[in-house]
This record gives C-alpha cells, structure tokens and sequence, in this order.
C-alpha cells in the first residue's frame, strides 16, 4: 500500500508538470515526483523478493481474485528411525493409501467468526464434516484477493491450534500401537513448511491450495525408541518407508503411499 501511494503521487506530480509553463517550480515538482515514483517501485520490488515463495499466489490474486479457493491447512510429523519413515494407513475409502502422522489444524470458532465473515471464510463441506472434523483448517475462502489476509492470520498464530500432539496422540497413543505412558508427552522440532500454490483441484470443483507445516520427532530415550521400533509389529497399520518408497508413491511389497507424503522428506 505505502508503494502504491508513493507511486500514485509522482505519477500524479509527473502528469501536473505537463501543464507548468515555469520552469523552476516544474523542475521541482518534476524532482520530487520522480522520487515518489522511484520510492514506490523500489517498494514494488521489496514486496515481490519478499513474497517471492508466493508468487505463484500473487499470480491468482491478479487473475481470478473474486473466484473461490479451497484451502487445506495442515501438519504433518517425519518420523525417521534408521533411514525409514513412519507412515500411517489412510482408512477414507475415497483415498485409501499410506500417509505421515498428522493432519488438519483446528481453529476456534467464536474468536475467529468476525473476522472470518470480513474475510469471506466458511468451511468446505466437500468432505462431510462431522464431530471430529468440525473446526478443521478446511475452508472455503470465497474470495482469493483475501487469501493472503488469511494466510497471514494463520502465521500469526492467533486463535488457532499450536500444538501438532492431538493428531500424534489419535493416530498413534489413543489406537494403542504407543503406549500412553511413554508417550504422555513428546519433543518435537519446527522443520519447516510446504505451500503447493494455488492450483487445479484433481478432486474438486475449485482451485485448491495446500498449506503443510513439518515437524520432526525427537526421541528422547531408549524406552520411547523401543516403542516407535515396535511399530513394525503393526504391519497393516504402519509403513517404515524408504524416501524412495515414498517419491516412487509405492512400497516394495505394493502398499500405495500416498502423493503428499514426500513433505516430510528433507
């Protein structure tokens, strides 16, 4: 915005010096004109190296920016022991196939509804939602000039889930294949995040953009190693697999694994 302003008054000065017949104050005027144009596309090529991992959005927010975007917003954990991955079947019959430990963020409602109704925000009801996917980080931004406002909600951190345990602990410690006890809390670091970019939906009838932040477990002990060890006894349920497993999106015995899961990969 101050770019633009900047930009718009030299522009403005430059037009105004057309119709000056005295050369001194049009000299001046022209002077300080140029200096706001000069300042506001100097503003212009900050904000593009600064969003330059968003251009692909910028993009979609000139061309379409009244039309509607999906937008997933998600975590997912790598889970590394000697070169291999934990991942975890999918049981949705609409994607069947196996995935990282992770999933949808949560968001909370009533803290969120004023500004959600100014952004234009609603939940994508695509996917039925029910008591365990209410709140989800799935929504509808029905106008993608907002969509950048949205993301910089979320990277605020305001009014939204923190913690990426909920998912780790109902899909690993509440199924029983950790136990609760070793697992009563886990360490874990902030690797990195996976913005695909708005792009074609191969399932729904919008553009979609997919969001993912990556967390690496860090075992603490030879107790919660052991368990993580003793997943292999869940073969049905739990994948080890290789990175080129995972790119090749199949594990050598013909397990699908599903295309999203090479986010955790470094």
């Amino acid at each position: 915005m101050k770019g633009i302003v900047s930009f718009s008054i030299g522009l403005t000065g430059l037009i105004l010096c057309l119709f000056l017949v005295d050369n001194e104050p049009k000299a001046t005027i022209f002077k300080l004109a140029l200096g706001f144009v000069v300042g506001g596309i100097i503003e212009f090529i900050v904000f593009v190296i600064k969003n330059r991992n968003r251009w692909n959005i910028l993009k979609t927010l000139i061309l379409k920016r009244n039309k509607p975007v999906r937008v997933t917003v998600a975590y997912l954990f790598r889970i590394e022991l000697n070169g291999k991955y934990v991942l975890i079947k999918r049981h949705k019959k609409d994607n069947p196939g196996y995935q990282p430990v992770g999933g949808a963020y949560k968001y909370l409602k009533e803290e969120n509804r004023e500004f959600f109704d100014k952004l234009g925000v609603e939940p994508c009801h695509f996917v039925p939602r029910d008591e365990d996917t209410e709140h989800d980080l799935r929504v509808i931004v029905n106008k993608r000039k907002n969509l950048v406002k949205f993301l910089r909600w979320f990277e605020s951190r305001k009014n939204r889930e923190l913690d990426p345990y909920r998912e780790f602990y109902e899909e690993l410690v509440e199924p029983g294949f950790l136990s609760k006890d070793v697992f009563k809390h886990i360490k874990y670091i902030f690797i990195g995040k996976h913005v695909e970019g708005v792009l074609k939906s191969p399932v729904y009838p919008i553009d979609e953009l997919r969001y993912a932040e990556i967390f690496e477990l860090r075992i603490e002990d030879d107790e919660q190693k052991k368990a993580i060890m003793n997943l292999t006894n869940f073969q049905d349920e739990i994948l080890f697999a290789t990175p080129y497993e995972i790119r090749n999106k199949a594990s050598q015995d013909g397990k699908v694994i599903l295309s999203h899961s090479f986010k955790i990969l470094p």
